[in-house]
């Protein structure tokens, strides 16, 4: 056997080895959490449309596993009750929890931001299949050619994406964009150029109704990435009629204070756009929380 080929049968057997010690690693107990209910969950006029953004945090932690964080992340989605929803850090473990627990009610649209799918990161939209169209949908890399699959620029520690879904109302007609996305975690001048590309993409969708942009953003709102978004839309928690919780959305499983730094985690949309309701969602069951990002929503009007 050619040396060449030894060297690539031994590393994927490194590859599996290694999939398989995650595979059987020993899983944390499973809590039963009983019945969960939570406090507080705003009421959405019949002419709103409700969106969230949700960091689910795409590993097992000391703070909480996967298993044991999503029946709390499941039950803010059914309580909550989004029309359309996006996800960051989504793993292939994930996408299959949502499938089964909430896809009865949810479709979605989106693909992995990597060549390797089994291990890699999705920004999935999700909506409302029974009340929504699928017009049309996508996913673009935040990069210098943003629609060449796993193309990365502007030194971006990783591949970054944002998919999107064009949603009609099957009763009503209206029609708004969802994007969903996730900016790069290292450098300020990294996330700027991936918001320009974010923002470019919008302006072609714009076409398509109202847009509504959520993710989580690593940055803060005194920064230039955050300038540049509100000069080609709104933040939603700033022109909310009503805003129920503001303050950080990244708390490191309450580690970390509201240090006058705010939010990470944003829901933009189209200029002028009213928005009745902003709230980040603090929930925590027996102590644990979802993800070590809090959820936020926004009540609009398309």
């Amino acid at each position: 056997m050619k040396k060449s080929k030894i060297i690539i049968i031994a590393l994927v057997a490194a590859v599996a080895v290694a999939g398989i010690g995650i595979a059987v690693s020993k899983k944390p107990d499973i809590i039963d959490f009983g019945e969960i209910v939570l406090d507080g969950v705003p009421e959405k006029s019949a002419e709103a449309t409700r969106v969230m953004s949700f960091n689910l945090r795409c590993a097992d932690d000391p703070e909480g596993s996967i298993d044991n964080r999503s029946q709390i992340s499941v039950e803010i989605i059914n309580q909550y009750a989004p029309d359309s929803f996006g996800i960051q850090e989504a793993t292939p473990k994930w996408l299959r929890i949502l499938d089964k627990q909430v896809g009865d009610r949810y479709a979605c649209v989106g693909e992995s931001r990597d060549f390797f799918g089994p291990f890699s990161e999705y920004n999935c939209v999700y909506y409302l299949k029974n009340k929504y169209n699928l017009l049309d949908s996508g996913t673009f890399w935040l990069s210098e050619t943003p629609y060449k699959k796993y193309s990365v620029s502007y030194d971006s520690a990783c591949r970054r994406i944002a998919s999107w879904a064009v949603l009609e109302d099957k009763e009503t007609g209206e029609v708004y964009t969802h994007i969903n996305t996730h900016l790069d975690h290292v450098l300020e001048s990294t996330r700027d150029a991936q918001c320009k590309v974010l923002l470019a993409e919008m302006d072609k969708l714009q076409t398509q109704g109202t847009v509504v942009i959520t993710g989580d953003f690593n940055t803060y709102s005194d920064g230039d990435v955050y300038a540049s978004m509100v000069a080609g839309a709104d933040d939603a928690s700033v022109t909310a009629d009503m805003a129920v919780e503001k303050g950080i959305t990244y708390h490191n499983y309450g580690k970390k204070a509201d240090e006058g730094q705010g939010a990470i985690d944003f829901i933009f949309v189209t200029k002028d756009t009213p928005v009745d309701t902003y709230k980040v969602i603090k929930d925590t069951v027996q102590g644990m929380y979802p993800s070590d990002h809090y959820p936020i929503i926004a009540d609009i009007h398309i």
